[in-house]
C-alpha cells in the first residue's frame, strides 16, 4: 500500500511486535454512547471531519472553517472534491484515512465510481452494534479508550474510560453556569469565589462518577491576572458569552483552582497545547507556570505542543509532574513525531511518554489508520537506537510497550 511507510529490518521487527500488544488510546472524543454513534446520519463529509476537513479548507475548498456543522456537507459533487482532495491527500491526515480506507472499504484513494460508495455504503454498514469492540478492541488491540466530553461514560463501560472537560470551560458563558448550577442544584452563582467553591464540589461529584482525568488547556500567561478575570465574570453574569481568547484571563483562574483540585483527589489534569488555530495562545510554554505552582499536580501534555516539540520535550525533562502525551500528533506531522522522539530519547525519562491517543470525533475507522503510523513512528524511533548501539531489540521492545500501555495505565490508574 502506497501510502504506508517503507522499514528497515529492525524497524519492520518492532512494528511487527506491536500488532499483538495492548495499547492505551489515551484520549479521543467518539460519542462515549455506542448506541448515539450508531445512530448518527451518514454524511460524505463524516468521514473527513474534523482533519481532513481543515486540510480542504486550507487547500482553498469552500466552506466556512468556523462553522463546524459544514464540515458534514463538504459538496458531494465530484469535481471539486477531486480538485481539493488531490492537494492533500499525501498529508498525514490523509494517509491515516487511507490507510483505514485500505483496511475496511478495499480502497486506498478515492475515485469517480467509489468516492460516495465508500462513505454512504462503507461507513453506513459499520455503523451497526459492536462496531467500538470490532475496531478498538479486536482491529486495534485497544485495551482501554478514554474519550473526552461533557459527560463520562459509564462505569461499567467494558472499552471506554472518562476524561471530562474542567470547570475551566464553564466559566465563558451563562450556559456553562447554568450547566454547573444544575449538576450541583446549587443556587445562582453570582461570585467569582462560590463559582470556584461550587467548581471544587463538581470535580469531587465526577471522580465519584468515575472520571479518571480533567481538560483543560493552556493559555498566555500574560493573560493570568485576578483583577481582569473578575471583571470578565461580571461580563457573563450579566449574560454575555466570550469566546475563549478574550476569556483567557477568566479561564486561567478557574484553570488554576482546578489544578489544586486534581493534586488534592490524586486525578490528572490534561492540557491541550498547539496546533488550532492561533497556536501562540495555547504555547506548550505556558506550562511552566502552572506546573511550577502546582508541583503536586500530574499534568498531561496534549499533541506534543506542536508546533513547539522541543520546548515540550524541555518541559518534560524539567518538571517531574509533567508527561507527554503524543495524542494527535502523529496524524498532525508524522515525520515530526519520528524526529522528535529520537530527540525526546536523549532526554525525557521512559515513564514519561504516552504513545497513542487518536483525537477522532466522527468515523471510528480512522482510528486503526492513525494507530498504524503511530506504530511506525515508534517503530522507526526506536529502530534508530537499536541500529546504532544504544538499545538491543529486547530493550526496544520493552520500552514501545512502556509507551503504548503500561506508561497510560500506570499514570491514569486503570
Amino acid at each position: 500500500m502506497k501510502c504506508t511507510q517503507p522499514l528497515t529490518g529492525t524497524a519492520r521487527k518492532l512494528f511487527e511486535f506491536s500488532q499483538d500488544m495492548p495499547v492505551i488510546d489515551t484520549h479521543e472524543h467518539l460519542p462515549i454512547k455506542e448506541e448515539y454513534y450508531v445512530n448518527m446520519p451518514t454524511e460524505f463529509g463524516n468521514l473527513f471531519n474534523p482533519y481532513c476537513a481543515y486540510d480542504l479548507y486550507s487547500s482553498g475548498m469552500d466552506f466556512p472553517r468556523d462553522q463546524w456543522a459544514a464540515f458534514v456537507c463538504i459538496s458531494d459533487d465530484w469535481d471539486q472534491f477531486k480538485r481539493h482532495w488531490d492537494r492533500i491527500k499525501y498529508s498525514s491526515y490523509a494517509r491515516a484515512l487511507r490507510i483505514s480506507m485500505q483496511k475496511y472499504f478495499g480502497v486506498d484513494d478515492f475515485t469517480r465510481e467509489n468516492y460516495l460508495d465508500v462513505v454512504l455504503k462503507g461507513v453506513r454498514d459499520n455503523q451497526r452494534p459492536g462496531i467500538y469492540q470490532k475496531i478498538l478492541h479486536e482491529d486495534c488491540h485497544i485495551e482501554w479508550s478514554i474519550p473526552c466530553s461533557g459527560a463520562l461514560p459509564d462505569k461499567d463501560d467494558p472499552l471506554l474510560k472518562g476524561n471530562i472537560s474542567s470547570p475551566t470551560f464553564f466559566c465563558t458563558s451563562p450556559q456553562g453556569f447554568k450547566q454547573l448550577e444544575g449538576d450541583m442544584n446549587c443556587e445562582p452563582i453570582r461570585s467569582l469565589d462560590t463559582f470556584l467553591e461550587v467548581s471544587r464540589a463538581w470535580m469531587v461529584k465526577q471522580k465519584e462518577a468515575g472520571a479518571i482525568e480533567f481538560k483543560s488547556k493552556a493559555f498566555s500567561t500574560a493573560k493570568v491576572n485576578r483583577d481582569d478575570a473578575l471583571l470578565l465574570f461580571q461580563r457573563v453574569i450579566a449574560g454575555e458569552s466570550l469566546n475563549e481568547t478574550e476569556a483567557a484571563p477568566l479561564m486561567s483562574i478557574v484553570r488554576e483552582e482546578v489544578a489544586k483540585v486534581c493534586a488534592e483527589i490524586d486525578i490528572p489534569l490534561a492540557l491541550h497545547t498547539g496546533v488550532w488555530g492561533d497556536y501562540r495562545e495555547t504555547d506548550v510554554e505556558d506550562v511552566i507556570g502552572l506546573c511550577s505552582r502546582n508541583p503536586d499536580t500530574r499534568l498531561d501534555i496534549y499533541h506534543l505542543g506542536i508546533p513547539n516539540a522541543r520546548k515540550a520535550i524541555q518541559i518534560v525533562k524539567n518538571f517531574q509532574n509533567t508527561y507527554l502525551n503524543l495524542c494527535w500528533s502523529h496524524v498532525v506531522a508524522s515525520e515530526m513525531v519520528t524526529n522528535t522522539l529520537k530527540e525526546a530519547f536523549d532526554m525525557v525519562p521512559m515513564n514519561k511518554i504516552f504513545a497513542f491517543g487518536a483525537d477522532y470525533v466522527y468515523a471510528i475507522e480512522k482510528v486503526y489508520g492513525h494507530l498504524y503510523i503511530a506504530r511506525e513512528n515508534v517503530s522507526i524511533a526506536l529502530a534508530d537506537r537499536v541500529d546504532r548501539n544504544h538499545l538491543d531489540l529486547d530493550e526496544a521492545k520493552g520500552i514501545m510497550k512502556m509507551w503504548f500501555y503500561d506508561n497510560p495505565k500506570d499514570f491514569y490508574r486503570i
